[in-house]
């Protein structure tokens, strides 16, 4: 937070009587003070005035009128916005600051932005300062003091935010009381909207990329100028449509599948990225930024660009300086998303760290498109404050200017995370020991103490994990028995101790979330045991919670958050799982989790025939499936082709069964071998194939699997990621 008190101190309070003396708005219900608007108040210093008169009318019960200035009234005045006594604080802020002015004297009160948004912020602040919080959104999360006199000491306030951008994705009201807001970085994925495979593949193929020696729609060949051109105009075209918002989005497609041609690698430097495991394009991506921005200043000289610093674009240039109108935004995909800077337990962070020092001294401005959430995971309870307690300072000291953090926010199971972070980007040194302590007190009141011990072991579990992933695959390392043990403790006594409203409700809510993650926990032990009734039903159970919470209104889940990840990634291969084992189906062979393994970055396993079933030798290692990560057996993100073997005996019994080799899910596709004949390809799943002729039950089984891994996407990993089974079809 940048403070300009010197500069506006004299003009604010000057010299005079009286100073130290509180200055009562309200007393014993009755309202001492007057709203003054102006004369023609736009919707942020109306909501202004509407805030505070109905949070104070919650604390005491007393009405604060509203004027517009020029009417006549006796009480102490509270101008809010571009009144005449507050436009000479407003030449001291500078031009469309987010920041604020607070004056409080017993002769008057001042709350003024620079613009409107910066009068709102204002009132939030003054209204924190009463001793009101939106710790999460809707009634329940809001804290108001009840007292019949109201007072504030003298005060004379004058911030400014540490970042010119301040989003985390959640409900917008709550977002607006903590003051997040400001410039809001454009979405970056954007050339299949510039350029769309279906309107311009088939009559030009050459605008795309040479993958494999053949043209695929995945991304644009950037070296081809009529491409260059195409998009330049597309971009026009979009400005002259929208000319108030002249900031779009330049970037790739999500994915890889980047142009091979012989021009296009030419403008690669060769710089390796270590951790997406390819050759950095940064330099060619920028050259191409930098001639479509050329073409668009012809015309519109006030374009601005944005698209994310990501994937194999995520390193510094080393050749080519981005045109001064090109913003990034830095997205770590390809690293550890459980920890935070400093943490000595992961070195992917500490290459991070080196990103955000350098990407700042190449470009102009720089923002963070990070991750406040368990990527792709079911949104059980974590905690990431030491993550981002660091995170964001370093951002300031660096250079950052802003924000635009992906959340997908359960708010029963990742409080305080969120209101932490709303705060840092506000002020990056605000004091989060102290956060934390008015959080707790505040909001869980008789039950604080458990319940910061149960926040804290959360906390502490992501700290200490050696585990780098992300999604789901880690919650059992995360939270070992023993560690549920005292988070169940913990709950329990909050809940013992919460005997009055609000605070029952609030430790209710954490209680559910608990619950939400047992049943997940239950869930993959019962689906590791291939015992997918079991697992069904605490499936169900967490389906119950999601819809609990979206009940509340607001949502307690965002939208894009478990409600969708939960079924997308968990729910299909469950309810298979379970058709195909009950009803007269049957398990046939659970194949174990650990297989042989072997890497195969050239690609030559299927010329050299790795799924014969005679093969030996190679240095095939061991590596588990569904019980463990790529990332956590030491392959981190990896990219590229790998082979499973597994050998397995049908029992001779299901002789005559119909036989389905079924697989929960491969990230991200599979080529399937039995005894050496190729049964298909499929994938992520699940899926499954009929292997009744390739099966001779009561002998050894061979299954080959080659898994390709080439898109970074939500999962982070790679390979055979959930159980895989022979199960035979009712005997008929």
């Amino acid at each position: 937070m940048r403070s300009l008190l010197v500069g506006i101190a004299v003009l604010v309070i000057g010299a005079g009587p009286g100073l130290t003396e509180d200055i009562v708005l309200v007393n014993r219900a009755r309202a001492r003070c007057t709203i003054v608007l102006p004369s023609e108040p736009d919707e942020n210093e109306k909501l202004a005035a509407s805030e505070i008169t109905s949070y104070v009318g919650k604390m005491s019960g007393a009405q604060v009128p509203i004027r517009t200035e020029g009417t006549l009234h006796s009480r102490l005045p509270l101008h809010i916005g571009t009144t005449a006594e507050n436009k000479p604080l407003i030449a001291q802020l500078p031009p469309d600051s987010q920041g604020f002015v607070i004056v409080a004297r017993p002769d008057r009160i001042n709350l003024v932005g620079a613009t409107s948004i910066g009068t709102l912020y204002a009132a939030y602040d003054f209204l924190e300062r009463l001793g009101c919080r939106w710790f999460m959104p809707g009634k329940t999360g809001e804290i108001v003091p009840h007292k019949p006199t109201v007072i504030i000491p003298p005060l004379q306030v004058v911030e400014e935010p540490d970042f010119v951008g301040r989003y985390l994705e959640g409900e917008a009201t709550w977002a607006k009381r903590n003051r997040l807001g400001g410039k809001y970085f454009p979405t970056a994925h954007s050339w299949n909207r510039h350029v769309p495979p279906k309107k311009y593949f088939d009559k030009h193929p050459e605008y795309f990329a040479l993958v494999n020696g053949k043209r695929q729609p995945t991304q644009l060949c950037t070296s081809n100028p009529d491409v260059i051109k195409l998009v330049a105009e597309v971009i026009k075209d979009n400005i002259r449509a929208n000319p108030e918002n002249p900031w779009v989005g330049i970037g790739p497609n999500d994915g890889g599948g980047f142009c091979e041609c012989e021009n296009c690698r030419a403008l690669d430097t060769g710089d390796w990225d270590p951790y997406s495991g390819e050759i950095s394009i940064t330099d060619r991506f920028l050259a191409f930024a930098n001639a479509v921005a050329a073409l668009v200043h012809e015309e519109f000289p006030q374009a601005k660009f944005a698209y994310y610093i990501y994937h194999t674009y995520m390193r510094p240039p080393l050749k080519v300086k981005p045109d001064p109108s090109i913003s990034g935004a830095l997205a770590p995909i390809t690293l550890c998303r459980v920890h935070g800077l400093g943490n000595p337990l992961c070195p992917e962070r500490v290459y991070w760290g080196k990103l955000i020092e350098q990407w700042p001294q190449v470009m102009k401005e720089v923002y963070h498109r990070g991750y406040a959430y368990n990527l792709a995971g079911p949104q059980v309870p974590l905690s990431l404050v030491s993550v981002w307690r660091k995170e964001v300072p370093a951002c300031k000291q660096a250079g950052l200017v802003g924000f635009r953090v992906e959340g997908a926010i359960c708010w029963a199971s990742h409080m305080p995370t969120p209101y932490i972070m709303a705060k840092l980007f506000w002020d990056a040194d605000a004091d989060v020991d102290a956060l934390l302590d008015d959080y707790f007190s505040k909001f869980f009141g008789p039950a604080a103490g458990p319940m910061y011990h149960y926040w804290k072991i959360l906390d502490e579990a992501l700290y200490n994990a050696d585990f780098h992933t992300g999604n789901a695959w880690n919650v059992p390392d995360w939270y070992p028995p023993k560690v549920m043990e005292r988070l169940s403790a913990h709950i329990g006594e909050a809940t013992g101790l919460a005997n009055s409203e609000p605070y029952r409700e609030r430790v209710r809510l954490f209680a559910r979330a608990f619950e939400y993650l047992q049943a997940f926990q239950r869930l993959l032990a019962s689906q590791q045991r291939f015992d997918f009734v079991t697992a069904a039903k605490a499936y169900d159970d967490m389906q119950a919670i999601v819809d609990e919470f979206m009940a509340y209104d607001p949502p307690l889940f965002n939208k894009y958050g478990a409600p969708r990840f939960l079924p997308r990634f968990w729910k299909e291969a469950i309810y298979q799982g379970k058709e195909r084992t009950t009803g007269g189906n049957e398990l046939a062979m659970a194949l174990p989790d650990e297989w042989e393994f072997l890497l195969d970055p050239a690609k030559v396993g299927k010329g050299q025939q790795w799924y014969e079933p005679n093969l030996k030798g190679g240095n095939w290692q061991k590596l588990k499936t569904y019980s463990a990560s790529w990332s956590d057996q030491g392959l981190r993100y990896y990219k590229g082709k790998a082979w499973y073997r597994q050998t397995v005996t049908v029992p001779a019994r299901f002789q005559g069964r119909q036989l389905f080799l079924w697989f929960g899910e491969v990230d991200e596709k599979a080529e399937v071998w039995v005894n050496g004949r190729l049964v298909g390809e499929d994938g992520p799943g699940p899926f499954e194939f009929e292997v009744t002729d390739f099966v001779d039950c009561g002998r050894p089984t061979i299954i080959a699997v080659e898994v390709t891994n080439e898109v970074v996407d939500e999962l982070g990993t790679g390979g055979i990621t959930k159980p895989v089974m022979i199960w035979a079809g009712s005997v008929q």
